[in-house]
């Protein structure tokens, strides 16, 4: 169900076009890059210098789809950085009770990965650093808010 559900959340809110840079952006969709990839940061890259990254999360110990488990969280921020570089990508707002964000084209620099929680006010509530090496593509987060 989370990984439909993570489907979902994707498309709808890539339609929407919620999901954007703050920096500006070389490309798009893979047609603006040639013969490179288009990377979910909005950079051209070779494919082989992306990975897939599944993020998941729980909230004070509990699966994010549990009944009660986001109550006091408005929206996540999800943040992937290149420590090498400092570059970050940040998408937000991201629904707390999917319990998973998934990039198809990460560039392999971008290994940590900061997820923050923010309550329907919009009042900071936690955040939770992890890095994406060795993770075998799947990073958890564990929120305390």
């Amino acid at each position: 169900m989370r990984a439909a559900l993570a489907g979902s959340v994707l498309a709808v809110a890539t339609a929407a076009g919620c999901f954007s840079s703050a920096v500006e952006e070389d490309c798009r969709t893979d047609r603006d890059c040639g013969d490179l990839v288009c990377t979910r940061v909005g950079d051209c890259a070779a494919s082989s210098n992306v990975y897939q990254l599944r993020v998941e999360w729980t909230v004070r110990g509990l699966e994010a789809d549990a009944a009660g488990a986001c109550s006091s969280v408005g929206e996540l921020e999800i943040a992937v950085e290149d420590p090498t570089t400092d570059d970050q990508h940040v998408v937000r707002p991201v629904p707390c009770n999917a319990g998973v964000f998934f990039y198809d084209k990460l560039p392999v620099g971008f290994t940590e990965v900061t997820v923050s929680a923010f309550s329907t006010t919009g009042a900071f509530l936690d955040s939770r650093r992890a890095s994406a090496l060795g993770a075998a593509g799947v990073v958890r987060i564990a929120l305390l808010p």
